[in-house]
């Protein structure tokens, strides 16, 4: 049997080809952006690291930067490892706070939620808890927590 060719009028085919249109486009995958990034996942707390030095990290609650008061607050749990050395300490300064812009911002225990974490030895075992402070500039975005010692560890929070 020959096959007959389906002769459509323009409106037909200007309909069809919309229809087709609408129906890719319902298919395709969202994206976020132009580029067609996914976002990062949202950081789920508490969120445990552990460092290149075998201690362990939970950032417990994260106070992001508001329009009137442009102060990153992270509440951190820091646990030595029983192989801890003996000369072990947490150092505030050892966290910086990387932004979305470019730069980095350095711990200011001056900004800190009570109690902040401050210069402290620990021992194999031990724990401290604690609130590491950053002023954040105005217009800039928080992007990562980064603790760096022997290595880095880090928390994308922005």
């Amino acid at each position: 049997m020959p096959r007959r060719a389906i002769s459509l009028s323009t409106g037909t085919r200007i309909g069809f080809l919309a229809a087709a249109a609408a129906v890719a486009l319902s298919l395709a995958p969202a994206t976020t952006s132009a580029a067609g990034k996914k976002p990062p996942p949202k950081l789920k707390l508490p969120a445990e690291r552990t460092s290149p030095t075998g201690n362990f990290f939970t950032l417990e609650a994260y106070v992001a930067p508001t329009s009137s008061k442009s102060v990153a607050n992270f509440e951190m749990k820091v646990c030595t490892s029983a192989h801890t050395p003996s000369y072990t300490e947490i150092a505030p300064y050892l966290f910086t706070l990387r932004l979305a812009q470019g730069g980095t911002v350095a711990e200011s225990i001056a900004v800190a939620k009570s109690p902040a974490i401050v210069l402290k030895p620990l021992k194999p075992l031990q724990c401290t808890e604690g609130w590491l402070g950053f002023s954040v500039p105005k217009g800039k975005t928080v992007s990562t927590l980064e603790y760096e010692y022997n290595g880095k560890i880090s928390w994308n929070v922005g």
